[in-house]
């Protein structure tokens, strides 16, 4: 028993010893890339510097008072381009998938053809409705990204 106590107290001194250490070094809190634009942030303490940049330019800022807003905006822009381009992908693969089904049953399928074509014409035209959306807010999100590197740097 007294062992096993002993052991116990180590493991846990232990533990505050390492999440002690951890927590002391700079670590990356958050790293994104997407349309070509990218930002990643370290914490070294409480002072977080952003490295931010496109293609072209490559900025590191300390996060103050005064850029705060712009880099959470150009955050929230780089990961809008992030979801929106999944959303993509996902509603093009959907597109696709209509499509492979309607040229199965319009093959398949003599009767009532033509109800058929329309309900998966609906589907496949939703499909264009959702991919399109899914465009625009990707290509808003980009410009959204750069006008605030333009504006940070």
């Amino acid at each position: 028993m007294r062992i096993s106590f002993k052991l116990f107290v180590m493991t846990v001194l232990l533990f505050n010893l390492l999440q002690t250490y951890v927590f002391a070094s700079s670590q990356i809190v958050a790293e994104k890339k997407a349309g070509g634009f990218h930002y990643r942030i370290i914490a070294d303490g409480e002072i977080l510097t952003w490295s931010i940049g496109d293609g072209k330019k490559q900025s590191e800022l300390q996060e103050g008072k005064k850029n705060q807003r712009e880099l959470d905006q150009f955050r929230e822009a780089v990961n809008e381009m992030s979801v929106q381009k999944f959303s993509l992908i996902i509603y093009i693969l959907y597109l696709i998938f209509i499509g492979i089904m309607g040229y199965i049953l319009y093959k398949k399928v003599a009767k009532k053809r033509e109800e058929l074509m329309a309900i998966v014409t609906l589907f496949a035209m939703y499909a264009i409705y959702k991919s399109y959306i899914a465009y625009e807010f990707f290509v808003e999100a980009q410009w959204d990204a750069k006008y605030y590197l333009a504006v940070l740097t």
